[in-house]
């Protein structure tokens, strides 16, 4: 589906028509541009206009989409190239970056509301958070057990507050109707990384629609006199007539019969379509029909009207349907990352110590892998790895001595030495045996004669005689 189809059902009204008229002039999205416009229109008229339900009509926005293919940034920039004529003033002053913690997220809200106290419209707390690098966010977050409490109420506009201490004194910042916007962009990859299941059904999720995005077009620079394409996309005189409008006076959104019918027909659809889903999925849009309701407002105050129609829900609906889709892809792809990615428990703590040099304290290790592992998890893993040296040293200051973890090379064992196997001699064929020769009787040779012995000469024989006298 090409990207005028994917966007037809959902452009409405003059926000409608300046996303159509800018897309010649960008490479982004249309449906990025149309949730970055959202998202920055309705935190602009936040406090201003309000719901049926009493509800802010703030839509917080997350454009999901591949490093530079996504042209996530072209989107933001072909948004706020729309708006500029409308808030482009009001931007300039409560634009904020990313920031990782509750109570930085009061203090910021609460700084802003006290600079209006003397300003002729009273106090305003409305703050836009726009964070273009959004995974760098989400990990620092993770320290902060306050930050997605905080985060879920302003979404809300409910009370929130934060205590200090300040010269010994306690100080309390307490805002307690926040306008809040929030706009970020991310990819895909980190998306499944830093977003835990857990994390998602604490509902902190369900009140950001995801939006997948991807380029348009590619244009060429020597086809526009700046070389920056985005100059030529022309204001939107309506929304800038919204804006005044909606800061003229409280503007408080009404039904019509017909419109309130369809409403509820929505909400049924989507009570079913939760029912379906699995937990890992329907986790993110338990807030569809709000959602819905959200949008539909934000694109009929641009029309300057406090009247919702039937056509401004539907508008309103394909897009959440839009960021439902983008959910169940991204869901989708983490479960793959997921599968692919789970290592065991000594092959981190390998991998942790590489990364540090080789060594780390036991501070540093515990808190790098605690999002899933205890203390003693890593400690008897880490006992049990053989190339892993643990090593408390002493030190002379009281406490606790510091432990270190470090790697160490491993001598590989020495392999025995094989015996020598018999060597094989292959068997000879033993010739075939020969016949006997006949036997030939020889005739028998005289022996010659044995010597003959030498007689003996006889011995003279001994008399008995007497030997006469005197002889």
């Amino acid at each position: 589906m090409d990207e005028k189809a994917r966007y037809e059902p959902m452009a409405h009204g003059p926000i409608g028509a300046a996303v159509k008229a800018s897309m010649p002039h960008t490479e982004a999205d249309p449906i990025g541009v149309h949730a970055a416009v959202l998202a920055l229109f309705s935190a602009a008229i936040n406090g201003k206009v309000t719901p049926p339900t009493g509800s802010p009509v703030v839509v917080w926005t997350a454009l999901v989409g591949p490093s530079r293919i996504g042209r996530k940034g072209f989107a933001l920039k072909t948004a706020k190239a729309i708006l500029k004529d409308s808030i482009g003033e009001w931007l300039s002053l409560r634009e904020e970056g990313g920031i990782s913690s509750g109570p930085s997220l009061v203090q910021t809200i609460w700084e802003n509301e006290q600079d209006s106290l003397t300003s002729e419209g009273g106090p305003d707390s409305r703050t836009l958070i726009i964070d273009q690098e959004w995974q760098t966010t989400l990990l620092l977050t993770k320290r902060c057990p306050k930050y997605g409490g905080i985060l879920r109420t302003s979404w809300d506009g409910g009370r929130i507050s934060n205590v200090t201490k300040k010269d010994g004194k306690r100080v309390e910042a307490t805002v307690e109707e926040p306008a809040l916007g929030f706009h970020a962009h991310i990819q895909p990859p980190l998306w499944a990384k830093f977003i835990s299941l857990t994390e998602a059904q604490g509902g902190t999720y369900n009140r950001i629609l995801p939006v997948m995005v991807k380029k348009s077009k590619r244009l060429r620079k020597r086809d526009y006199k700046t070389g920056n394409s985005l100059d030529e996309i022309r204001v939107s005189a309506s929304l800038r007539l919204a804006y005044e409008w909606a800061m003229k006076e409280p503007r408080r959104m009404q039904f019509t019969d017909a419109s309130a019918d369809r409403f509820d027909d929505m909400s049924a659809e989507y009570e079913d379509m939760l029912e379906e889903l699995p937990d890992d999925v329907s986790c993110y849009i338990e807030r569809s029909d709000e959602q819905v309701l959200r949008v539909a407002c934000v694109l009929t105050a641009a029309e300057r009207k406090t009247v919702i129609t039937v056509k401004a829900l539907e508008a309103a609906k394909a897009f959440v349907d839009y960021s439902i889709a983008s959910v169940r892809q991204l869901v989708s792809q983490s479960n793959v990352v997921k599968s692919r990615t789970v290592q065991p428990l000594d092959v981190k703590i390998r991998a942790k110590l590489e990364t540090y040099g080789g060594e780390m304290t036991s501070t540093q290790l515990y808190r790098s892998l605690s999002s899933r592992y205890t203390a003693d998890q890593i400690l008897n893993t880490a006992e049990d790895m053989a190339d892993v040296e643990i090593e408390e040293q002493r030190q002379k200051r009281p406490g606790a001595n510091p432990v270190v973890f470090r790697l160490v090379p491993v001598m590989p064992e020495p392999e025995p030495e094989a015996e020598p196997e018999p060597v094989k001699v292959p068997a000879q064929r033993k010739a075939p045996a020969k016949k006997a020769a006949p036997v030939r009787k020889a005739t028998a040779e005289k022996a010659p004669p044995a010597p003959r012995r030498a007689a003996k000469k006889a011995a003279p024989k001994k008399t008995n005689q007497p030997t006469p006298v005197g002889t």
